[in-house]
């Protein structure tokens, strides 16, 4: 189902009939094909338990099909009704205080409670037999944002724990082991005396038992949304399911890449890269978790929210939605569903500006997306689609790693997804170079270069397959802070970097900050002055470059069997390599002695003769990609006019006008040229 999609999010138990029939046709004289409805109304479906009432939803879905509007239809199961709330105090989320909290926003339910999971489950069973039939039926969303929320300490979730920790380690004795207990007699007699490692604000227990307790949190999300989905492909067998789940909020979050492949079947996201291009990170860090979203499969991705506007900010500059959307698509995303079709008059997304104002005016947001649907209508009809240029380049991303790193702060002062991983992705995205987003430890796919940006947890399985993707030829980049610890959250008592120091021909011998480091422990009972002063300057050399990095942390590095590809300059320490290169088996390891950075991975990119799959010469800001009948899309992501070389003449097929060798493309606009077959070079 790779047709592309552009439509709204829809919220018909706000409104009356008359209202929906005034918005759907609104939505059809703007040739929108789709409309998500379903979520954040479970209330609406069943105003009390048992009590269901659908009635209203099947007008909407006739009222959609005379239109020829298809439906995504989300299974609301959260927020949770106040009445669930009421019926079954166990599903309310308990703080890490041990305090009850009032369902006072979304998401303030334990999705791991079994009376939620079986009420809930209920619901689902009811909405997929009833719509699975129903011909304005596209597909079915597994909930809203699973992810996002409040892990809950409740005693009913304690016991969860202890029973998850005790099929895991199967003994006490084996936990205590592996949490290493005895350090400050932290024995446990058996797992009934076992505690959440969270004691009030800022109070956290040891690193190993944090990061069991962030995989069991994980484990729960996984559960109930393996549970949901199941639900749904039972009782509407072949409709296609997706969800917008939110796997990397930094609140709760989960492991998507566990199981995402046996649980959808078109890959989800809410697309929000902000309403101020100029700030880049924004909308490249959309693409990125676009491109975790899709992982390793090979189905498309859908937009099931597309950022319109924002709490308090009323619209992006002109254009910039559109450039949005052509960007997704370039990033594998087949669906643009504008959140929200009209801004909320009440409730908390009420200064969320969205396609029409609180009055229903439309706003030129509205414009753009009708000029965004009719080209896009345009591009289907000429079956003009991304090119699958077979990504041969993978990122290793980790959610074990983010929780690690958000543990240590002390250590680790970076961002694991939006430092280091970003770090990495912005050298391939500025290269104008596609790739996966992949799990170390489930590899499907072949790559010519993976970079392992900031691996801090190497687990066995990662080391593994980093092992054994080098041995069969693949070039692998590894950067500091990377094999600190193993699978269980503890130091490696092996030569850094744990488990592949022989790999990559060095073992890492201490680190250095060139900026003053102060702990936020309280040592010794002196207070320490917490300014952040440069110490020294530390720059880089490759080959006779300086690549004036301006560093924060760097690792020294014992060359063993591999090659020196980079120095430090300013360091008076015997250990001056910091990039290295070993040839293992096929392939080679290189290892950064530094966090990842997108200067030096783009230079080590360059050095390996990896370029753009597109033009060699395009200016920083125009992303480029080939399409199918020799065919190449020209975005500009800037405020500036830009003018772009063009290989050879041909089309553009929005505006039908012809281009020759230059083709100017104003701030925020898209070209895409369909070059003369004749001059084919």
């Amino acid at each position: 189902m790779k047709k592309k999609m552009v439509g709204t999010n829809y919220h018909p138990h706000d409104w009356t009939p008359e209202q929906w029939r005034v918005d759907l046709d609104m939505m059809k004289s703007a040739d929108f094909s789709i409309v998500r409805v379903g979520h954040l109304c479970w209330d609406s479906f069943e105003p009390e338990e048992g009590n269901y009432q659908f009635e209203w939803m099947d007008e909407f879905l006739t009222l959609c099909y005379e239109r020829d509007i298809k439906v995504f239809m989300d299974i609301p199961t959260r927020p949770a009704p106040i009445w669930l709330h009421k019926k079954f105090p166990s599903i309310d989320i308990v703080d890490k205080s041990g305090n009850r909290l009032e369902p006072n926003t979304r998401y303030m339910e334990d999705v791991g409670d079994p009376d939620f999971q079986r009420i809930a489950l209920k619901l689902a069973q009811k909405i997929a037999r009833r719509y699975k039939n129903h011909p304005a039926l596209l597909a079915f969303g597994l909930c809203n944002e699973l992810g996002s929320g409040f892990h809950s300490y409740s005693r009913t979730a304690l016991k969860r724990f202890q029973k998850w920790l005790e099929l895991q380690y199967d003994t006490i004795d084996n936990l205590n082991q592996i949490w290493n207990t005895k350090r400050w007699s932290r024995r446990y007699a058996q797992f009934s005396d076992i505690f959440f490692p969270v004691s009030g604000d800022g109070i956290k227990g040891s690193p190993e038992i944090f990061l069991d307790c962030e995989r069991f949190f994980s484990d729960e999300i996984l559960n109930y949304l393996k549970l949901l989905s199941q639900c749904v492909r039972d009782n509407a067998p072949g409709v296609p399911v997706s969800t917008n789940h939110w796997a990397e909020n930094k609140n709760a979050g989960f492991d998507y890449q566990k199981n995402y492949q046996e649980v959808i079947d078109y890959s989800g996201i809410g697309f929000y890269p902000g309403i101020n291009p100029e700030y880049e990170d924004g909308f490249i860090g959309s693409c990125m978790n676009s491109d975790h979203r899709v992982g390793e499969m090979d189905s498309p991705m859908w937009g099931l929210e597309f950022q319109t506007g924002t709490n308090g900010g009323y619209a992006a500059p002109k254009g910039t939605l559109r450039m949005y959307a052509y960007l997704s698509w370039v990033y594998r995303n087949e669906m643009v569903c504008s959140w929200t079709w009209r801004t909320m008059v009440g409730g908390e997304e009420q200064y969320f500006y969205g396609l029409l104002d609180h009055d229903g005016y439309p706003s030129r947001k509205y414009d753009e997306m009708k000029q965004l649907a009719k080209e896009w209508q345009f591009l289907n009809e000429n079956d003009v689609k991304r090119k699958d240029n077979n990504q041969r380049i993978g990122i290793a991303y980790s959610f074990e790693n983010s929780k690690v790193m958000q543990y240590a702060p002390n250590f680790y002062k970076t961002n694991y997804k939006n430092g280091e991983v970003l770090g990495a992705y912005k050298a391939l995205f500025h290269k104008n170079l596609d790739c996966n987003l992949i799990d170390l430890r489930h590899v499907r796919k072949s790559y010519s270069v993976v970079i392992v940006p900031g691996y801090c947890l190497m687990d066995r399985k990662s080391a593994d397959t980093i092992r054994h993707l080098v041995k069969d030829g693949t070039t692998v980049i590894m950067t500091g802070y990377s094999a600190k610890v193993d699978e269980h959250n503890q130091a490696f008592t092996e030569a850094l970097p744990g488990y592949l120091s022989d790999v990559f021909g060095v073992r890492v011998r201490g680190f250095d900050r060139a900026i003053s480091h102060v702990s936020t422990i309280n040592e010794g009972g002196i207070e320490k002055n917490p300014e952040i002063k440069r110490l020294k300057d530390v720059d880089i050399k490759f080959g006779t470059e300086h690549q004036n990095l301006n560093i924060d942390y760097h690792e020294f590095l014992e060359v063993t069997n591999a090659e020196t590809l980079a120095e430090y300059i300013g360091i008076d320490e015997d250990r001056k390599a910091a990039v290295t290169s070993n040839f293992y088996g096929q392939g080679r390891a290189i290892y950064v002695g530094i966090p990842a950075n997108e200067q030096l991975i783009s230079k080590i990119l360059d050095e390996l003769e990896v370029g753009t799959i597109t033009n060699t010469d395009l200016p920083r800001g125009i992303v480029s990609r080939p399409l199918n009948h020799d065919s190449q899309i020209f975005i500009n992501t800037t405020s500036q006019t830009i003018e772009i070389p063009i290989k050879r003449p041909g089309i553009e097929l929005l505006t039908q006008s012809k281009v020759d060798n230059f083709s100017v493309i104003k701030p925020y606009d898209v070209k895409i040229i369909k070059y003369d077959m004749e001059m084919n070079d």
